[in-house]
């Protein structure tokens, strides 16, 4: 692997040291002096995490007329946590500062004056909802959707309809965010995802990630954040945009900690645990998770091969067992170096095994559809791997939001060792064995991943306005071995495929640096940056001694700017450019034989392909719930695509091609709604997708509309007793060579909270009606093929739930008469 970027290794290790000498250094709000009119009062400051020192986006701030305790205006913090309310009369007046979960803050005694009429709060530190009071807690529940400035997020520590599942089964309950039939995520129908782990990029891409988000427990997770259109802070990879997901993190003063175990009909199981610890300087997070876990799966295949004349086909139907288990540890350690300095040290560890059976019948057909040969194929496969991530970041917070230095250096990863063994048996057309020699072969894969990170980021106030800026290396090396060996009867023994075999070594570097403006003024917000990359990437076939290199520069511009004519409406407009780089499995060009007559050979030549994305946002919030309308626009110029062809023999081969481009655009609506001991979420997403191949094949094109909805509704029965529905549809859709069918699903759970709150009881029911499955059709001039694809889904699951410590209590947010803007307290129960 190259050497470069090691530079910022030394610069990471250099700010820490650093921070003794800029102890000393002045740390005074931005603005100091500079005065504002005198005519024109204004209160300013910022909000964060009184523990955590992060900022805390959409705060409410409530002023309140001293003289009567009338509301006079109020405030939502932006996401660095800031906020400045204007054009306030002189007079005195008490500030109070709130967030759903956290106790509210009052601020007494403000006066604005003529000779002094501005006032400014600094940082405000808002401590967790949470005291002891005899048996009486004072408690507050995060609803369900928040909307931040580029963000939604979906706070998921109470969602019944993934109790005992996986992340998978979480994210399928996410507006926005569909999981396919293989665990593949996408976001609006586009599965370019990038996916974060508590704000950085997850350890583990491709399978590894796919394999990861099935096996960690879904109540290790706190909440989900969606960022459509991220701006050039983060990592441009990722064309649909970013799915953040944060892990629980929620420790009180002293000791505090939970378990969970649950078990599923069908052979599934699942059991986690979290210890926290909190005390002086030092904080300790830890979660772990285990899940074991049996499915079974069917399909169907049918092929019209026409190439030939007469026409040939292929019926095909296959049974399959699989068994996973999987461990994840997760554990964070913070030490306060000073009062403004932390050091952070954090891993995230996942081992995982399994054993897969699967069973394909294969009846070969005449032109009149006649029966003309049979012979089953019986894959048995092993497979065990293995992730590892670590990171050592270090944190300097003058003022959250508005001052900050971090530096983070990250070490991952990843091995997965798959064992296969296939066994094809010719049958007689009745069904019986015809020879006694059946074809033996064996495959074994192994795949190493390794990333070293070094990244700095710096915010600062720079006159009016805010800047943050940042660089970052990634170093990465792919080593993978294929090995294949056929049985020769002749001599005894298993024999090498010298045409199969391969190993293939991937390195890449990308080399970045970015740079951000923001600032508001009034009612209007705006944001414009701009990230320059510099890849550098070579792939090399050990068995071929072929290399191919692949370095490009790319520039990433971003945008954003919103106008808030109220306190409870907000209008959003944002562009971001973003890429997708290949993965391995799409360039090698060796062929996968585990079906031989479905095969997959990657395409070396595959380039990345690039998104603008332009996206608007309405959105209005009231006591009662909340409502988004988002319109959106992406054009992709080559576009990466499956595409298959088959050959006069009936054989065929997908691999990836870079199509011209891909334009899709269409509107998203998502809604909440609170009302008494009912509470909710729905959402639908309509888009067109328009597809241009001709660069590939004349006529190969699409244009498509789909469309798909979702809903989430969850019913207090009593204060103990909760029941929660969800459904999803989505509907059928054109893409490049064909069809894919409709898809839905249901969820229905209910939850019995035992031991004062501090255990609970939940069963949920995974689609009931058994409908997760789809169908899929490829139709041109050389075959047609139609699919079926149905895997176990019908479950039944029981979680039980126990914590201790000083773990905080929820309730219903308590609501106030006559507070149109939507502000929150905290309730008493």
């Amino acid at each position: 692997m190259r050497g470069r970027g090691l530079g910022l290794l030394l610069l990471f290790l250099s700010l820490i040291s650093w921070d003794a000498a800029a102890q000393g250094r002045p740390g005074g709000r931005p603005g100091g002096g500079a005065g504002r009119p005198a005519f024109a009062g204004e209160i300013t400051g910022a909000v964060q995490d009184a523990a955590t020192a992060d900022p805390i986006g959409t705060a409410t701030i409530a002023v309140w007329r001293a003289a009567d305790s009338t509301l006079v205006t109020g405030a939502v913090t932006d996401a660095q946590g800031r906020f400045r309310i204007e054009q306030l009369r002189p007079g005195r007046y008490y500030v109070q500062v709130s967030f759903i979960g956290y106790a509210t803050q009052t601020v007494d005694g403000v006066a604005i004056t003529p000779q002094a009429p501005r006032a400014d709060f600094g940082t405000i530190g808002l401590a967790a909802g949470v005291a002891e009071l005899d048996e009486v807690a004072v408690t507050a529940e995060r609803e369900a959707i928040e909307f931040a400035i580029d963000r939604t997020v979906y706070n998921t520590r109470d969602q019944l309809a993934s109790a005992g599942g996986s992340a998978t089964d979480l994210l399928q309950n996410i507006p926005s965010v569909e999981v396919d039939v293989d665990g593949n995520v996408s976001l609006r129908g586009n599965q370019n995802v990038a996916v974060l782990i508590n704000g950085k990029p997850a350890p583990m891409r491709g399978e590894f990630l796919t394999a990861f988000l099935q096996q960690l427990p879904a109540n290790m997770i706190e909440r989900v954040e969606v960022i459509p259109n991220p701006s050039a802070k983060y990592d441009p990879e990722g064309m649909a945009g970013i799915l953040n997901i944060v892990l629980r993190q929620d420790a009180e003063l002293g000791l505090s900690g939970g378990l969970t175990l649950g078990a599923g009909t069908g052979g599934k199981y699942n059991a986690s645990g979290n210890l926290n610890y909190q005390k002086g300087k030092i904080s300790l997070f830890t979660n772990y998770g285990f899940r074991d876990d049996d499915r079974e799966s069917e399909g169907y295949n049918f092929r019209e091969n026409r190439y030939r004349d007469p026409l040939t086909f292929l019926e095909q139907d296959n049974g399959g067992e699989r068994s996973r288990t999987s461990h994840v540890v997760n554990t964070t350690l913070d030490y306060s170096l000073s009062e403004r300095s932390t050091l952070s040290a954090s891993a995230l560890m996942s081992y995982r095994q399994g054993a897969n059976d699967d069973l394909n019948a294969y009846a070969l057909l005449g032109t009149d559809r006649a029966l003309t040969g049979r012979y089953d194929r019986l894959t048995e496969s092993e497979n065990d791997g293995l992730n590892m991530d670590y990171g050592l970041t270090f944190r300097r917070t003058v003022e959250a939001g508005r001052d900050e230095l971090t530096a983070e250096a990250r070490y991952s990863r990843s091995r997965s060792d798959d064992d296969d063994r296939y066994r094809q048996q010719l049958l007689a057309l009745d069904g019986t064995p015809a020879d006694d020699t059946p074809a033996l072969q064996a495959n074994t894969v192994d795949a190493r991943d390794e990333d070293w990170t070094f990244q700095t980021d710096y915010i600062r106030p720079v006159g009016g306005l805010k800047l943050e800026a940042g660089a970052k290396s990634t170093l990465r090396r792919i080593d993978n071995t294929f090995f294949s060996e056929t049985f020769d009867y002749g001599v005894g023994t298993y024999l090498p495929d010298v045409e199969l075999n391969n190993a293939f070594v991937y390195d890449e570097q990308v080399h970045a640096a970015y740079g951000i403006l923001s600032g508001g003024r009034g009612k209007i917000e705006a944001q414009a940056g701009l990230r320059v990359e510099q890849a550098l990437t070579t792939f090399d076939l050990e068995t071929t001694d072929e290399a191919f290199d692949n370095d490009y520069f790319s520039v990433f511009p971003s945008a954003f700017l919103a106008y808030k004519p109220t306190q409870t409406q907000q209008v959003k407009l944002s562009y971001s450019k973003r890429i997708q780089r290949p993965r391995t499995r799409m360039l090698n060009p060796f062929a996968t034989y585990s079906d031989p007559l479905n095969l997959f050979v990657g395409n070396p030549y595959l380039e990345p392909e690039y998104v603008h994305a332009v996206e608007a946002a309405y959105q209005r919030f009231s006591r009662r719930g909340s409502l988004s309308l988002t319109p959106y626009f992406r054009r992709t110029v080559n576009e990466m695509q499956r595409y298959k062809t088959v050959d006069d023999s009936g054989i065929s081969t997908l691999t990836f091609r870079n199509f011209d481009t891909s334009d899709s655009y269409g509107a998203e609506v998502i809604a909440s709604l609170s009302f008494g001991p009912v509470r909710g979420f729905a959402s639908f997403n309509a888009y067109k997708v328009v597809t241009d191949g001709s660069n590939v094949e004349a006529d190969l094109s699409s244009d498509a509309l789909s469309w798909s909805a979702r809903f989430n509704a969850t019913w207090q029965v009593t204060e103990r007793l909760d029941v929660q529905a969800t459904y999803f549809y989505r509907a059928p859709t054109d893409v490049a060579q064909g069809r894919i069918s409709s898809f839905s699903f249901t969820n229905l759970a209910l939850r019995q909270k035992l031991l004062g709150d501090r255990a609970s009881l939940s069963l949920r029911l995974s689609d009931p009606l058994d409908r997760m499955g789809f169908r899929f059709e490829v139709d041109d001039e050389n075959f047609y093929q139609l699919g079926e694809r149905k895997w176990e889904s019908r479950v039944a699951y029981l979680t039980f739930t126990y914590n201790f410590g000083q773990q905080p209590r929820r309730t219903r947010r308590a609501e106030r008469d006559g507070d149109e803007g939507g502000f929150e307290e905290v309730g008493i129960n």
